[in-house]
């Protein structure tokens, strides 16, 4: 036989290469899938974290009458800041920031610390 009569790959080889491909696939897209929520749920809270480290230190920055509220610092985002006098003892306050959002479920974070009044 010829070279060129040897040359390529049977019908066999390449039903058998597509079943492979065809089992495999699903899964592969799955984990993908998987990876980039696992990626947008870690960036979420990267940036939860970084709106309550920024009202905390402006809270922390304040001198004086100190007061609790709430605020959207981005769309999806919800901030909800309280302040707590003479907690844990006489002339400390305890400031407390919680940042909730909304990304297939609900999620949120909370930092808190303590600052002499």
């Amino acid at each position: 036989m010829s070279a060129a009569g040897k040359a390529g790959y049977s019908l066999v080889e390449v039903l058998v290469a597509i079943s492979i491909f065809s089992l495999s696939a699903p899964s592969l897209a799955v984990g993908v899938t998987l990876a980039v929520r696992a990626n947008q749920i870690s960036e979420h809270f990267t940036q939860a974290t970084t709106f309550a480290q920024d009202k905390l230190e402006e809270l922390r920055s304040q001198e004086g009458f100190r007061s609790s509220g709430s605020d959207t610092p981005r769309s999806g985002f919800t901030r909800e800041w309280i302040v707590t006098r003479d907690s844990p003892e006489t002339g400390v306050a305890r400031l407390e920031v919680a940042v909730s959002w909304t990304y297939y479920e609900s999620y949120s974070i909370t930092l808190a610390t303590v600052v002499n009044e």
